[in-house]
């Protein structure tokens, strides 16, 4: 018993001594004082592994979360310290695995949930980042950036009122708020009411009068309203203000292509893929503007190039057998219109021929 109290009382000197040095800011020295530290344990390597984190030594860290797990499996906390410095390092699926562990093994824990559900929008599966930021609110219902992200993923997975409702809840306490703004707006054009749509957007425009991405929204909903000339405006004005916005350079495309402006839809698509490489739907655009431009080795490449990026849509296909065809390539032709039926037939909500609502752009949420 006495032996025991005796190792009680020194493990208690031994965090307090980690404590001071991590309060001062002296990782290095509490690291110094873990790695003295003998029988090794999972509590042990798993601060080891955070104090080399801190350090900027993530490799090392990744190496001592793992080792923590191999002593305890259990652990959740070094699981979700693992899952972190993965994300960090580039491995998402991996860290994807851990966070989501982490999570599943504390589900009351807040941080947890939280970063896995942040994982999973940011990187992962749209449905399961959806379940787990309605568990983030079921643990913190006051948090309205967890609201706002809640109310994002409903809207964008179908469920519009509830996404609504999530956006006006953090509208009645905070009514400048933009991110709920920009996500009531997508609601409303999600529900077809593109007047109330835009009129939430422009009372994001009076609250941050240079905010693109409200800007964006805003030329998206007059778009959807067939009202071009507006949509341009705000749209152009949206990439005034910030250039990189690749949805804003493909959005403006399709305006310019709806108009028949062919150049201007050209040099906006081809932005759209400086910026984005993998942006699939704006390749199969790109591909499509240099088709009807007579650039046909050029389209050909951009079409393959959607096609290899997003298989499942069939308007890359349509767009390059038409191009075979004129060509003179008939039997090739056939088979990506073949291909293109199998294609088409397999989508539940195809709308039209070539591009469904996956190649519609969509509102973002201003951040």
């Amino acid at each position: 018993m006495i032996f025991w109290c005796q190792f009680i009382l020194a493990q208690a000197d031994f965090w307090a001594e980690v404590s001071t040095y991590k309060a001062r800011g002296d990782a290095a020295g509490a690291l110094a004082v873990i790695e003295r530290q003998q029988p090794r344990t999972s509590a042990l390597e798993n601060e080891a592994g955070f104090l080399l984190a801190a350090l900027q030594r993530r490799p090392e860290a990744i190496v001592r979360f793992r080792e923590a797990l191999r002593l305890q499996p259990g652990n959740a906390m070094a699981h979700y310290h693992l899952g972190v410095a993965l994300w960090l390092e580039g491995e998402r699926e991996a860290a994807l695995k851990s966070l989501a562990e982490a999570a599943k093994r504390a589900p009351a824990n807040f941080d947890y949930v939280q970063r896995y559900a942040i994982a999973e929008r940011e990187g992962g599966d749209r449905a399961r980042a959806l379940a787990a930021y309605q568990r983030v609110v079921a643990l913190k219902p006051a948090c309205l950036e967890c609201r706002n992200a809640l109310s994002f993923l409903l809207i964008d997975q179908g469920y519009a009122a509830k996404g609504r409702a999530a956006a006006e809840f953090v509208l009645a306490r905070e009514p400048k708020n933009l991110a709920a703004l920009s996500n009531l707006g997508f609601a409303h054009m999600q529900q077809n009411e593109l007047a109330r749509a835009i009129g939430v957007y422009q009372r994001g425009l009076v609250v941050a009068p240079t905010n693109a991405v409200m800007h964006y929204n805003l030329g998206l909903a007059y778009k959807q309203k067939d009202e071009l000339e507006l949509a341009k405006t705000h749209l152009a004005k949206a990439l005034e203000l910030d250039p990189q916005l690749v949805e804003g350079h493909y959005a403006l495309g399709i305006v310019y292509w709806q108009n028949g402006d062919f150049a201007q839809a050209d040099s906006r698509f081809a932005e759209a893929v400086r910026l984005s490489p993998d942006y699939a739907e704006a390749w199969a655009m790109y591909g499509t503007v240099l088709r009807q431009k007579g650039a046909r080795d050029e389209a050909r490449i951009a079409l393959e190039r959607a096609i290899r990026l997003k298989p499942e849509d069939p308007g890359p296909y349509s767009q390059l057998a038409q191009l075979l065809r004129a060509q003179g390539d008939g039997d090739l032709a056939r088979k990506y219109l073949e291909q293109a039926a199998a294609r088409k037939a397999a989508k539940e909500s195809m709308q039209r021929e070539m591009f469904d609502r996956s190649a519609a752009p969509k509102p973002k949420v201003v951040p």
